[in-house]
């Protein structure tokens, strides 16, 4: 692909906006340096509708050893271009240690999780983005980063309205298939130092902004196994945030085992369009209820 068909193609939105009965928006994308508090810089992207002032924003969270850029491309669960298509700015960025940023990699650790801190805060203070609107949308693993910022922050993070967990793992334990798993063997369970501050278990249920869960039948790593789904939902629940919701079950209830079929997408692979309206359906209502917050 040249250089100018990349561009063109990332200002094109795909074919599941028009299935979702929208009429896309003009779009626009930048490239960025977002500075950290430790005085490195993450390369990211700026995805946004052109024109739009006072709209929510979205920061991805990669999942895997993923960089920002492979979200733009067809294959991914959710395009960028596809959100701001909907009128959302969407910034995606790469770790440390990642695509286009230096340094080392951190897996998921505090380093990243501090750098999504510096994210947020660098989206929050955009001239066109919404006041206390930014949605956090995190791939897989990339829950542990969204977690573990959420939690050691909270204070600090008011800005963030909700978390989408697009089907992240829970602990060590399944995050490693119990040590079967071949991309995580340098990292044995038995690693409590690696491990304290990389479990969303440990987090989740510090988070206080809303938490939704998308979990298909079928999970992308864990096959038919969901119980990491059911203790993240769970342990946010009972802890401090402000919502919880699994797929489209009614929110802040606890889930016990077995949790009948119907409570998961039933898809067996990625639904990318049954993916995007579980987001816009979450992001619409938090939208009115912010506009009626605001208006009391």
């Amino acid at each position: 692909m040249t250089r100018f068909s990349q561009v063109i193609d990332l200002l094109l939105p795909s074919r599941l906006i028009h299935r979702l009965g929208r009429k896309p928006l003009p779009v626009a994308w930048s490239e960025a340096w977002i500075p950290t508090k430790k005085g490195g810089k993450l390369y990211a992207h700026l995805h946004y509708p052109e024109g739009r002032k006072d709209v929510p924003a979205v920061v991805f969270v990669p999942g895997g050893a993923s960089c920002g850029a492979d979200y733009d491309k067809s294959g991914a669960e959710i395009q960028p271009k596809d959100l701001a298509a909907l009128g959302f700015v969407v910034v995606h960025y790469d770790p440390s240690g990642r695509g286009s940023t230096g340094g080392e990699e951190n897996y998921w650790g505090t380093e990243h999780q501090d750098e999504l801190v510096d994210v947020l805060r660098w989206t929050h203070a955009r001239p066109e983005v919404q006041k206390n609107n930014v949605v956090i949308l995190s791939f897989s693993i990339g829950i542990t980063i969204a977690a573990g910022a959420l939690a050691r922050y909270a204070d600090e993070l008011p800005f963030v309205s909700w978390l989408f967990d697009w089907e992240g793992p829970s602990s060590r334990f399944n995050i490693t298939k119990n040590d079967t798993h071949p991309p995580l063997k340098s990292f044995p369970t038995s690693n409590d130092a690696f491990w304290q501050e990389r479990e969303p278990c440990r987090f989740i249920n510090k988070i206080t902004c809303g938490y939704f869960r998308y979990q298909a039948l079928q999970d992308h790593v864990q096959g038919n196994k969901k119980e990491h789904a059911l203790e993240l939902v769970n342990l946010a629940t009972q802890g401090t945030a402000a919502w919880t919701q699994l797929n489209h079950t009614p929110r802040n209830r606890l889930h016990t085992v077995p949790v009948a079929d119907q409570c998961w997408v039933q898809s067996k692979k990625t639904d990318r369009l049954q993916l995007l309206r579980s987001f816009l359906s979450i992001a619409e209502g938090e939208a009115h209820y912010l506009r009626q917050k605001k208006n009391e």
